[in-house]
């Protein structure tokens, strides 16, 4: 069996996220806009994936989107579809 390597994730939730939840995500971004709240980050595996989106979920937060994003790629003002 082939081994995940590490990839960087844009994560897109309805609302903002719990003061313990930004502790714990240390290793990612956080972009907060009026309604919505944007990760940014790498994550080690797919099992990291599924574990942060079941936080989320445990939390009641409506997930909007999730990206794989390009290596080598940035996330900016644009990614978060502002205007």
């Amino acid at each position: 069996m082939r081994a995940m390597t590490q990839a960087t994730y844009q994560i897109r939730v309805s609302g903002t996220l719990p003061a313990e939840l930004l502790t714990e995500l240390g290793g990612l971004d956080v972009k907060v806009e009026p309604a919505e709240t944007v990760l940014y980050g790498a994550l080690p595996d797919q099992s990291a994936l599924f574990g942060l989106i079941t936080r989320l979920h445990g939390l009641g937060l409506r997930l909007l989107e999730v990206r794989r994003m390009a290596a080598g790629s940035s996330m900016d003002v644009d990614d978060l579809g502002g205007t």
